[in-house]
């Protein structure tokens, strides 16, 4: 480089100083990288001086060393220079500092440099800082023109210093804003993907998977809270450090606070009951979650869903770096992405489960049915009629039958099984197809309920069990037998208005076995003599046990009245009057239980 004739040291550093304006100007205006400017300050400087070799050295706090940011010498030098705490403060943060004033405290550290760089002899290190902090230092080689003795010298060195320090500073800013940006870049296109899954275990493990290396981090968990256990468990983690922790899977962390317990739980159980994020720079704090330092966060959504938990920061070759509110900021935007996909991931699967269940309530509505008789007997000299009005979307647990027997007597059964659903409607089934098989094969009904129980007992799901009557009409004699298991009393209605009922039975089938039933209670049959214009009525509690607006229950008193009141009416009327009367009753409150009515009357 070729400086302009001026006969004097002031003309000569002007045109240095019109040089770097040059050097300046061209990455301004695109021509060059900005990361050229400080290869330009040092190759510029060391013409200006008259020596072939030297350096720039950047101070890494996070490492304690300085290494090579620019370098001019014969032949490439890559290294790392170890620097003490101490040196770093004795180095004076103004002028050059001549390495033949080097002070006593400072050798050591010469001579490390010395060693590093291979044999290279500075003259005159250059310190370098930006806002009072030590960044950097220039070491500069043997000149040919004493630098010593020029004072032009002097207020280059000192121009460059801060041209460089202020180019390294704006070079960081520039890589923390690249990288600002591509993490952005990167936290659009995570929660993008993220916002796709549909089950919330997904997202969990593509949430930690994407955070811990968005953080540059080694490990991250993710806990979800238990609302009504008050507590937090630790659902999903990522484990990138081969020096993690033991896996903390399945940890739970009471939210009410426990004696003894790990500082790191504390500080999770502050963030979930406050909603404040929370930063902890302290390796004596942060275990078992980590063993450096973690971050955490709260997962948002309507309420807090949880804790988002990231761990032990790393830069270049695994130095440790601190968390900082640039990687809060971030952390608490991801950690409400995660929160809107959990809670669209849960309100999906409630979908899911609605639609699964509605199709389960048409499929048990429509077994129901079918099981229900398709139109009322013809008995001649009796008539019979039965309802059912299930209490929910068209499923319940009631059922009713009319029931040709081999001998030509006829069977009157009401039925109420436990469940809803499908478990009702299947129940039922087993109720029908046990039944109507029993009766064909013996005649005897304690017997056949006995048998009945056995069966329900072994084939059914636990606690799975039915009340029943069975009522045999003797078409001969116009009498009446019947087996109560567990179920509302039936009532006559006699043709002069007298009522009774019929109180003996037993026990409900399916729930206890055979041995234990035996222990309970035996099964009692009971007859009664059907005379004509006399009513039997059987029913289930949908009908006794209806409330009105009031709270206050149909009762049997209530029904026997109206029984009484309605006995001329057919046996289809007589169903029908008493569905009116109990939803009249209930009002405009909700149906309390399936209503099921079976009616014989002899005419």
């Amino acid at each position: 480089m070729k400086f302009a004739s001026s006969g004097n040291s002031m003309g000569r550093l002007l045109s240095i100083l019109s040089e770097l304006e040059q050097i300046e100007n061209s990455v301004i205006s695109g021509q060059d990288r900005f990361e050229s400017l400080n290869e330009a300050y040092l190759q510029l400087t060391l013409d200006a001086i008259k020596a072939n070799e030297g350096a720039i050295l950047r101070l890494d706090p996070a490492k304690s060393h300085l290494y090579i940011e620019s370098s001019i010498f014969p032949h490439p030098i890559s290294a790392i220079i170890p620097i003490m705490a101490e040196e770093i403060d004795a180095i004076p943060q103004s002028s050059p500092i001549h390495i033949a004033d080097l002070p006593a405290s400072l050798t050591e550290l010469q001579d490390r440099i010395t060693q590093q760089l291979q044999g290279f002899g500075a003259d005159v290190w250059i310190p370098l800082q930006t806002d009072g902090d030590f960044i950097g230092i220039i070491a500069l080689g043997t000149s040919s023109i004493g630098i010593e003795k020029q004072t032009w010298v002097d207020v280059l060195i000192s121009t460059v210093a801060n041209r460089v320090a202020t180019a390294m500073a704006y070079s960081r800013a520039l890589q923390e804003m690249r990288t600002a940006k591509l993490r952005l870049l990167l936290l659009s296109d995570v929660t993008a993907q993220i916002s796709k899954l549909l089950d919330v275990e997904s997202i969990e493990k593509a949430a930690m998977n994407h955070v811990v290396s968005l953080l540059d981090s080694g490990m991250g968990y993710l806990l979800l809270g238990i609302p009504e256990m008050r507590q937090l468990e630790v659902r999903s983690h990522v484990l990138f450090d081969a020096d993690s922790p033991a896996d903390l899977h399945g940890i739970v962390i009471d939210l009410e606070g426990q004696e003894g317990e790990s500082p790191a739980f504390s500080i999770l159980r502050d963030v979930a009951n406050s909603g404040i994020s929370q930063i902890c720079n302290d390796a004596n704090q942060v275990m078992p979650f980590g063993k450096r330092n973690l971050i955490a966060v709260p997962i948002f959504r309507r309420e807090i869903l949880g804790v988002m938990v990231v761990c032990d920061k790393a830069g270049l070759d695994d130095a440790s770096l601190e968390f900082v509110d640039e990687d809060r900021i971030l952390l608490e935007a991801f950690a409400y992405q995660i929160g809107v996909s959990i809670e669209n991931a849960r309100l999906y699967q409630e979908a899911l489960e609605r639609r699964r269940l509605q199709a389960e309530m048409e499929e048990a509505a429509k077994i129901q049915a079918n099981l229900l008789p398709a139109a009322q007997p013809n008995i001649p000299g009796y008539e019979a009629a039965g309802l059912s009005m299930p209490h929910h979307d068209g499923v319940g647990g009631d059922y009713f039958d009319f029931i040709q027997e081999p001998d030509g007597n006829w069977g009157f059964v009401i039925a109420d099984v436990s469940g809803k659903g499908m478990q009702a409607a299947l129940l039922m089934v087993m109720l029908r197809t046990s039944l109507r098989s029993e009766v064909a094969r013996q005649n005897n009904l304690l017997a056949m309920t006995m048998r009945l129980n056995a069966l329900l007992c072994e084939g059914s799901i636990s606690d799975a069990y039915a009340t029943f009557v069975y009522a045999r009409l003797h078409l001969d004699t116009g009498t009446l037998t019947s087996v109560n298991a567990g179920h509302n009393y039936p009532i006559v209605i006699r043709c002069d208005g007298s009522v009774a009922q019929l109180e003996k039975g037993g026990s409900v089938v399916g729930m206890y076995p055979a041995d234990v039933l035996a222990n309970i209670a035996e099964y009692q049959q009971e007859t009664v003599q059907l005379h004509h214009g006399d009513t039997l009525l059987l029913y289930t509690d949908g009908v006794t046990d209806a409330l009105d607006p009031n709270g206050d229950p149909f009762e049997e008193q209530r029904l026997c009245d109206l029984a009484r009141r309605i006995r001329h009416a057919s046996a289809n009327d007589i169903c029908t009057k008493i569905r009116d009367a109990v939803t009249e009753f209930q009002g405009d409150t909700q149906q309390f239980d399936d209503l099921t009515l079976l009616v014989l009357k002899r005419k």
